[in-house]
């Protein structure tokens, strides 16, 4: 991933994860009950999606970048399925 599809595949996945986290945010906002968990899974998908960003910003070799982003990927993807209020879920009680 030289230069430009570095960015153009981050920012993607970026918009992907944006559309997903609005979609998400309207259902929690629309439901009877408001889950703070949904909330605190969604905004620390941003989190975490820049997190992955740097990291794959400071790799300079094309293998070390398509690694962190295929990592970025299955950990947002899992993030966002669910594991993100699980955890807000287990540290609030």
């Amino acid at each position: 991933m030289k230069g430009k599809w570095f960015h153009i595949l981050n920012i993607i996945v970026l918009v992907i994860i944006s559309a997903v986290g609005v979609l998400g945010w309207f259902g929690n906002a629309m439901s009877q009950v408001t889950y703070p968990s949904i909330n605190f899974a969604i905004s620390t998908t941003f989190v975490w999606w820049g997190i992955f960003y740097l990291i794959q910003s400071l790799k300079k070799q094309n293998t070390w970048r398509t690694v962190w982003f295929l990592i970025s990927l299955g950990a947002l993807s899992y993030w966002m399925a669910g594991d993100g209020a699980s955890v807000y879920n287990f540290f609030s009680g």
